[in-house]
């Protein structure tokens, strides 16, 4: 129900005087509240059947909720799957098209200063004056056996200037010095040969 004269009330409530409790009450009121209700009060203790009732029931309600939450984390709708297959062939077609634009090539100048290798000459021809005088001591006997070493020396002799040609043409190659050397390890053993006979 409103209050039709509100002001006046509120007014009237005003002008009452204010009076404060003697410090007696307040012992009193204390000891009206010993013992507390709840002290009064008979407890009652339930049967065991019905706590374990409860205990079921949240059970079963914990696993129903979890059963659901698992439904639904399995079961994408299609729409859903649609758009991320949608998004994914967007994504596949705008990086292929970006792929393919012709950007302007980069062009960058990378150098490097190499100190080219110093040039060993070796000495191959510093034995050339006994092969000379070997062969010149061949024709001199003219004997079929040292003829034919003779024969040997001189092409051996002929590879052997081939093969420094090549060396001046191409440079120090490993495999045509290990040619040239093989080329002095045979002149050399026919010369041996030479000097037995």
């Amino acid at each position: 129900m409103k209050e039709k004269n509100a002001d006046k009330l509120r007014d009237a409530l005003s002008r009452l005087p204010a009076y404060d409790a003697p410090g007696s009450a307040w012992d009193a009121i204390d000891k009206g509240l010993s013992p507390t209700l709840a002290d009064q009060l008979p407890t009652y203790q339930p049967a065991a059947g019905v706590w374990n009732a409860i205990s079921r029931k949240m059970e079963q309600a914990e696993v129903a909720t979890l059963q659901q939450t698992m439904a639904k984390q399995r079961q994408l709708p299609w729409r859903k799957l649609a758009g991320i297959a949608a998004a994914i062939a967007l994504l596949l077609t705008v990086g292929i098209g970006l792929n393919s634009i012709d950007r302007p090539a980069k062009v960058t100048i990378a150098y490097h200063q190499e100190i080219a290798p110093a040039m060993t000459i070796p000495d191959w021809d510093d034995n050339e004056a006994s092969f000379t005088n070997a062969l010149a001591e061949i024709e001199a006997r003219n004997e079929p056996k040292l003829n034919a070493l003779g024969q040997e020396l001189i092409e051996l002799n002929e590879a052997k200037e081939e093969i420094k040609a090549t060396l001046v043409a191409y440079g120090d190659d490993a495999s045509v010095i290990r040619q040239l050397a093989e080329i002095e390890r045979d002149r050399s053993d026919i010369y041996r040969q030479i000097i037995e006979l």
